[in-house]
């Protein structure tokens, strides 16, 4: 069966959307990348491994649950490991991008700020390369006239560049913050439904 023209029009626009989403430049995943909340995830392995599934420390919580009489449960709760595997993931999607982000991004984040930052310092030999790079990516340069111009472009190149390492940290931040988003919203509806049982504490 042969689609309309219309049908297909709309399908190419659609699946233009879902390009556009899925390939966010590298300026658009810095904001997330390089907050101290995301870096600190980095460090969310070590402390699961040393803590929520050292042998020891289990024992210490074992040993203090029937000092103070509470009731024994030898299984971690899974509200725990869905935490830690969300965290882990962040830290995964945080990991790659300080890995294959390019330098003047991480830096920079906007082609402006980059021009006005490292423009006035930027030698002769670097600028040549950078126009060199730009002539061989087949841009047609007839209104590539100044300095500026090469450099957005240059940005421009480096912004969109590593696409599969973009998606990678794309989908592990929906990941990690989806889950951490159902964590909390289950903590609010249950904080709402006590409210909700006893009013005002009765």
């Amino acid at each position: 069966m042969r689609l309309s023209t219309k049908v297909r029009r709309k399908l190419r626009l659609h699946l233009n959307s879902i390009n556009d989403v899925m390939s966010r430049p590298w300026s658009d995943l810095r904001g997330v990348s390089n907050s101290y909340a995301a870096k600190s995830t980095i460090l969310i392995p070590l402390i699961g491994y040393w803590i929520i599934f050292n042998d020891t420390v289990l024992k210490w919580l074992k040993l203090a649950r029937e000092f103070v009489g509470a009731p024994m449960n030898d299984q971690i709760s899974a509200r725990v490991l869905w935490l830690y595997i969300g965290l882990c993931v962040i830290a995964l999607g945080t990991l790659i991008f300080a890995a294959r982000c390019p330098t003047e991004v991480k830096k920079y984040g906007d082609y402006r700020d980059f021009v006005n930052g490292d423009g006035p310092a930027m030698s002769k030999a670097t600028m040549d390369d950078i126009e060199r790079q730009v002539q061989e990516s087949g841009y047609a340069l007839e209104t590539v006239t100044t300095k500026a111009d090469y450099l957005e472009i240059h940005f421009y190149e480096l912004n969109y560049s590593e696409p599969s390492s973009r998606f990678a940290v794309l989908i592990c931040f929906l990941f990690g913050f989806a889950i951490l988003t159902l964590l909390s919203a289950q903590v609010f509806w249950k904080v709402v439904m006590l409210l909700y049982r006893s009013p005002f504490g009765g």
